[in-house]
């Protein structure tokens, strides 16, 4: 079962997406968590204010890395600004509690301290660094293995003589005179008897019995023998007196002692063995033996026998190995369990650096997102906070016209009616502000009660992003292909496939040919005086031994190894079905990604446009109560539509910000474009979008 042109291609485009669509990844896990490279803007300075002690861990921002607008910084903390007004004008009337101390955070920074502080992250660079250990544990199978070994034996026999009862038949009597025979030979004759005998016998035996064929008779003239059969070497045994057939005590010698003392032998053994990747296994050993060989001058006469030593103890013996699988058998290259450990850590790096970026991309996803719902929070609340000033400034004018008499009770209470609506619009967006900053500061595991204040967006929010082109969704769809999320569903695919190759060459015959040679010296009768001329004398051995053998090996029905194929071939389907399902899923988080910001980009037009009506209206407003055509309630409520344009067009723009977040993690990208997406000029912009096309890209925009 084979997978589909795109996850092949996923697997070509492995080893360079690696290098240059993984740098991120790569920095988090090389150190477990992010080093302290520079990710702000220099113009953005990080500031903690009514908190000196909160700055020791702000990062420094080197110099000229990236340059900033000194007006936009200057408009924005005049926006933050805003938030302490309506801060001190709500506390003091106990309606919210905000905390004292802010913190003034751009993009980058913010992406970085997220990077920097979350566990996730640095367990993905654990996972690595364990799959690489894994990695070389599974190689380290292939290593060559040297084996070193010695023995020493003391070896010495003593004597032992048992006494026990052994059976005897009784003996053979014969009387003085009478011929014994002992076989069917004419000379298997004896005569029980002496000299004077002789001459009562034949003449023909008389010659035989005087050759030493006579047994002496006792004092009763009787001969007490004991025939033995033809094959024994005597042919008879005589006795002094007559035996009775029965179980007699009997002293045995047991054991032996040695002849020469005790016996001392010492082995040294020297060996090397390897497997091999492609099966099979080679083994060279070196042995070495000091044993004493002894001598005997005379071996059959034991009164004579002399035990020596020509101390030449020494003798080695070579031996070399070897067995492999055949080729299409089981255990032959792929069906090597071995190799198959090895790939999979392989695959397993890959993984880990799949994990890395999803992970990645995910908190930057979550950043971004937090990041602008702050900053559109305090933008709707300058909006909102400025109505309120002007519309505090036309309920003055309204007293005032009422002590003049100019204005009627009524005309006081509409105005207080939409000075309350006004209020509570700013108290709303103001809780806004407030749970924005405590989401986005949980994200980045910020120590103590801070408010965080956005800075160095206005750049990118004042341009919001193009929907993609055509030929840009063109290529976001080869971009799923460079998910991570995809990559790790197709790299599943390929563990699958490779698992398959083995479980498959599982269900063949093992089949293994196997050889060895040893060559060796003997002391049988002397060996070598010393360890090295044993060795340097090796190649005159004494001994030649070679081996081959053959095995073949098959489990009737194999049902085990058949049923592991199955459960693979059903994981390869299953790994293929989701890998297209992630495939799909991430298409269409892309689609409506777009969609979302095409809407978004839409509604800017639209609230733009009702946003320069509802001015319109508002200051002809302004004129007409001016020359007392209209009353201040009506102006505070074209104030009120003004009011309600300004907080769409804001939102608008952070939803499309949001948007263009959404469709960049869908495939992926957010971390590669980061740089260029915070940059905040033109010069910046342009010089990170030249690095990242020239693969010149660190991370987040820094140059390398």
């Amino acid at each position: 079962m084979g997978c589909p042109a795109a996850y092949r291609l996923a697997a070509r485009r492995l080893a360079a997406h690696r290098l240059a669509a993984l740098p991120l990844a790569a920095l988090l896990l090389g150190s477990g968590a992010l080093p302290p490279v520079a990710v702000g803007v220099s113009a953005a300075q990080t500031a903690i204010q009514n908190d000196p002690g909160a700055a020791d861990g702000a990062e420094e921002v080197p110099a000229r890395l990236f340059t900033g607008d000194p007006a936009r910084l200057a408009d924005e903390r005049a926006v933050n600004a805003v938030v302490g007004t309506t801060r001190a004008a709500l506390a003091s009337t106990g309606v919210l509690f905000a905390p004292e101390a802010t913190r003034e955070l751009s993009p980058r920074e913010a992406a970085l301290a997220a990077l920097q502080r979350n566990l996730d992250i640095k367990r993905t660079g654990l996972n690595k660094a364990v799959t690489e250990r894994a990695l070389v544990e599974a190689e380290a199978v292939f290593d060559p293995v040297f084996r070193l070994s010695g023995t020493g034996s003391l070896s010495r026999s003593f004597q032992r003589t048992e006494r026990t009862m052994q059976y005897k038949p009784a003996t053979q009597e014969y009387v003085r005179g009478q011929q014994i025979k002992t076989g069917n030979r004419a000379d298997d004759i004896f005569l029980c008897g002496e000299m004077a005998d002789i001459l009562s016998q034949p003449e023909e035996l008389q010659v035989k019995f005087l050759s030493g064929r006579m047994i002496k008779p006792d004092s009763n003239d009787q001969c007490h023998v004991r025939t033995l059969p033809s094959t024994a070497p005597v042919a008879l045994i005589a006795f002094n007196q007559q035996r009775v057939a029965g179980y007699y005590p009997f002293r045995k010698e047991a054991s032996a002692a040695s002849p020469n003392g005790q016996t001392k032998t010492y082995t040294g053994t020297l060996g090397v063995s390897q497997k091999l990747p492609w099966g099979g296994s080679v083994d060279l050993g070196l042995v070495t033996t000091y044993k004493d060989a002894y001598y005997v001058n005379n071996p059959d006469d034991a009164s004579t026998r002399v035990y020596g030593s020509y101390k030449r103890p020494w003798t080695s013996r070579a031996s070399i190995g070897a067995d492999h699988a055949l080729p299409y058998t089981k255990n032959y290259r792929d069906g090597d369990e071995n190799l198959l450990a090895i790939d999979v850590a392989r695959i397993n790096l890959d993984v880990a650096d799949f994990v890395v970026r999803g992970t990645v991309n995910q908190i930057l996803l979550g950043v971004e997102t937090l990041y602008w719902t702050l900053v559109g929070s305090v933008q709707r609340l300058n909006a909102a906070a400025g109505s309120v000033a002007i519309a505090e400034d036309g309920a003055a004018r309204m007293r005032r016209k009422m002590e003049l008499g100019l204005a009627s009770e009524s005309n006081r209470g509409q105005v207080e009616a939409q000075m309350q609506r006004l209020r509570a619009t700013r108290q709303q967006v103001f809780g806004d502000v407030l749970t924005a900053s405590e989401a986005l500061r949980d994200l980045l595991d910020e120590p103590g009660d801070v408010l965080i204040l956005p800075v160095e967006y206005s750049a990118s929010l004042d341009q919001p992003p193009e929907p993609p082109s055509a030929a840009a969704v063109a290529d976001a769809a080869l971009q799923v292909l460079d998910s991570p999320d995809y990559l790790r569903a197709e790299t599943a695919v390929r563990m699958a496939l490779r698992v398959r190759q083995t479980r498959e060459a599982q269900t063949r015959p093992d089949v293994t040919v196997s050889g060895s040679a040893q060559v060796g010296q003997s002391n049988a009768v002397f060996g070598y005086a010393g360890l090295i001329e044993s060795l340097s004398n090796l190649i005159s051995y004494d001994t030649v031994s070679l081996s081959i053998g053959a095995l073949y090996r098959h489990q009737l029905g194999n049902r085990a190894a058949k049923a592991a194929l199955a459960a693979t071939d059903h994981d390869i389907a299953r790994q293929t079905h989701l890998a297209r399902q992630v495939e799909r899923q991430i298409r269409g988080d892309y689609q409506t990604a777009r969609m979302q910001l095409v809407s978004a980009r839409q509604r800017i037009d639209d609230t733009r446009k009702r946003l320069d009506l509802a001015q319109d209206l508002y200051q002809r407003a302004v004129r007409l109560e001016a020359g007392g055509v209209v009353t201040a309630y009506e102006t505070i409520e074209r104030l009120g539509t003004l009011l309600d344009a300004r907080l769409g067009h804001v939102q608008a723009r952070i939803d499309a910000r949001v948007a263009e977040s959404r469709m960049l993690a869908s495939v992926g990208a957010l971390a590669e474009r980061h740089g260029e997406r915070t940059a905040q000029t033109a010069e910046d912009r342009q010089r990170v979008a030249l690095l990242r096309e020239t693969g010149g890209m660190a991370t987040f925009g820094e140059p390398l």
